[in-house]
């Protein structure tokens, strides 16, 4: 089972705009890093209504678990599924513009034999630093590196629009490197 493949499938039948984020899609950008897990970034709130979810869990044997987030939660919501098979796919509800804006970007490339929205690489930067944690933020640094004079400046321009704010640690991370 591609997990990629079921989950874009799954979006485009209810025409959810989506990319896919994290690891799998920073290792598309040229930062191979291991995981187990697949993310993916979403624009429709329908996603966080169980009843999304009913047809879903019974054709590919999954549990989706919706979460909505809270007014002050920089996110609209999260869905997690989980597979019979053991895999497992979190799914962020995007609440902010330039989360959208982000999927407007995005390229279709080839993950694992499935072509699929992934965002460019100073959009993955910006959610990385969104993010926050710890590997997030070495994710920024790994990903700044794979083409520094490129990625500072176009991160550089879009950094205004993100909420919250993380101007103070873009500016940090650029000084160390």
């Amino acid at each position: 089972m591609n997990i990629v493949e079921v989950v874009a499938r799954f979006f485009e039948s209810i025409g959810a705009p989506y990319a896919l984020i994290g690891a799998r899609a920073i290792g598309v950008r040229g930062y191979p890093r291991m995981t187990v897990d697949y993310d993916f970034l979403v624009a429709d709130p329908r996603l966080l209504d169980r009843e999304t979810w009913r047809s879903f869990e019974k054709a590919e044997a999954a549990t989706a678990d919706p979460r909505k987030g809270d007014l002050d939660d920089p996110l609209a919501g999260v869905v997690h599924l989980a597979f019979e098979t053991g895999v497992e796919a979190d799914i962020v509800v995007a609440k902010w513009k330039w989360e959208l804006e982000i999927l407007q970007r995005a390229e279709r490339l080839d993950v694992g034999g499935v072509v699929v929205p992934v965002p460019v690489t100073s959009d993955l930067i910006l959610l990385k630093l969104a993010a926050g944690g710890p590997i997030d933020l070495q994710d920024v640094v790994a990903l700044v590196e794979t083409d520094r004079s490129r990625w500072i400046p176009e991160v550089d321009q879009k950094i205004a629009r993100v909420q919250p704010d993380v101007s103070a640690t873009w500016n940090k991370i650029k000084s160390s490197l």
